[in-house]
């Protein structure tokens, strides 16, 4: 199971990444906010996974007009990057990337999952 999960969503404004986390969770409250970086400390729960409350940090357009995702909890909707990133996409029908697997020391740091319109797709993020 991952401890964290993490996706980059393309030229989604930061009030439709809000609406999409807060349809995501079961609770969501600012912690806070400027143009650039939004704190949220939400919660999730049901049958199979305990009641958590967690840490969500979104960046606004850190690399080539994508905004970072990260989920500070192993408990999720989503077991892993790509379940999430697969969501993301079909509710923002924008591009969704996230690491290729699992990350861990030795792995490629540039290869990365694409998801858009032509499908999924392994490729170099520089």
């Amino acid at each position: 199971m991952q401890t964290d999960i993490e996706i980059y969503i393309k030229s989604v404004s930061p009030e439709a990444i809000k609406a999409w986390l807060d349809s995501c969770t079961n609770s969501l409250s600012v912690q806070s906010s400027n143009p650039k970086r939004q704190v949220y400390w939400a919660t999730f729960a049901d049958a199979n996974k305990p009641h958590t409350e967690f840490k969500i940090i979104v960046l606004n357009k850190v690399q080539s007009n994508f905004s970072s995702v990260w989920f500070n909890t192993k408990n999720t909707p989503w077991p892993d990057d790509k379940a999430c990133a697969q969501q993301a996409f079909k509710h923002f029908q924008s591009s969704v990337r996230c690491v290729v697997t699992r990350w861990q020391e030795g792995d490629a740091p540039d290869q990365w999952l694409n998801i858009d319109t032509e499908g999924e797709h392994v490729i170099d993020w520089l």
